[in-house]
């Protein structure tokens, strides 16, 4: 072959050092919003003790974030991947997919039945789909994750699997939170989350204001009395707004803010109103754009006793702070952060997030 191939490229039919394709024209596997595709795999691990453990991994197509790794003392089975989407759904609301590979843990529907996972996930309003046979490139931010999950295991020993969930946790604070991501312009799973969700409520947004714009006025006034012409996202003015900020629109037939993927209701009286969005490592704030003054704010992360799927009752949420409330809210608040007291008194270990 190599005497043909210089016989062809003396005559100048092929050439001699063809260019190599570049890497721009790929076109890379990945979704564009958070929670649109969730990735689910596993692999066993030996710890010292000799105790073979199962470790799932289940992150976030769009924005790398773990949202559920976990281990279980046995090997890859249906049952424990069942619950470590459970867990995850149970925190961040359902995905619109879960990609995973054709082991039977995960998908039964290539030997004509359904598993566990697949009528879980059914149950959910998710859509279970698997990579090609043979093919992990698929999943291969799964794959790159288990990498960097077996060195940190492989460099700290853990006894057992008590140590290994020690390991999961700070794995997943470490990478969600603190290390950056060349795939995401060094940003972290969290900030991409944060930044994607952000853009879907703006555009969201948007598309409400565009179909309501025959019902909304030209004129404007403010809290303070100022008149204010269309009040926009870009006809706000004066307004310098951080990374971390987001002008959002809260209307009447759909008073909610928003917040990783959950829906927070919100008193009729903030209906058809402007606000800032802000969140810092630990606050949520809506603040107005022209006064900065404060109208709502919680402690992150947000922990809440009310939730249905995606939508969290604002009432319900600890430590949540209201300006104006009404006496109904105010009412169900107190009753709610009674049990936080009592909740915290017996369970003392469950609040404490150093």
């Amino acid at each position: 072959m190599a005497t043909i191939a210089r016989l062809l490229a003396s005559v100048g039919h092929v050439e001699r050092s063809p260019r190599k394709r570049p890497k721009s024209s790929y076109v890379p596997f990945v979704r564009s919003t958070a929670m649109a595709l969730w990735q689910l795999d596993a692999f066993e691990y030996r710890t010292l003790s000799d105790q073979v453990v199962t470790v799932y991994q289940l992150i976030d197509d769009a924005t790398r974030f773990d949202v559920g790794s976990s281990a279980y003392a046995r090997h890859e089975n249906s049952g424990d991947a069942q619950q470590v989407l459970a867990h995850a759904i149970i925190v961040y609301g359902p995905p619109k997919e879960v990609l995973s590979d054709n082991s039977k843990a995960f998908t039964q529907l290539r030997g004509g039945t359904i598993g566990i996972v697949e009528a879980y996930l059914a149950s959910q309003g998710s859509m279970p789909i698997t990579g090609l046979p043979g093919r992990p490139i698929t999943q291969g931010k799964n794959e790159r994750s288990h990498q960097t999950l077996q060195q940190i295991l492989k460099a700290n020993k853990p006894q057992n699997l008590a140590d290994v969930q020690k390991l999961l946790r700070r794995y997943r604070e470490h990478c969600n939170q603190r290390r950056p991501h060349q795939s995401l312009n060094q940003a972290t799973p969290q900030k991409a989350w944060e930044l994607l969700e952000a853009k879907a409520a703006e555009y969201l947004m948007k598309r409400r204001i565009s179909s309501s714009a025959v019902e909304r006025a030209d004129l404007v006034i403010s809290k303070t009395g100022n008149i204010l012409n269309k009040l926009t996202d870009r006809h706000v003015p004066d307004m310098d707004r951080e990374s971390h900020q987001l002008l959002v629109r809260v209307n009447k037939d759909n008073c909610q803010a928003y917040y990783r993927g959950k829906q927070i209701s919100l008193p009729q009286t903030y209906a058809d109103r402007q606000f800032l969005r802000t969140i810092t490592e630990d606050e949520f704030i809506l603040s107005y754009p022209d006064t900065a003054e404060v109208v709502l704010s919680f402690p992150l992360p947000m922990v809440a006793l009310r939730v249905h799927q995606r939508f969290v009752s604002s009432y319900s949420i600890r430590g949540i702070q209201l300006a104006n409330p009404t006496k109904q809210w105010s009412r169900k608040a107190a009753e709610y952060q009674a049990q936080y007291v009592a909740r915290e008194e017996d369970m003392p270990e469950v609040f404490d997030y150093r």
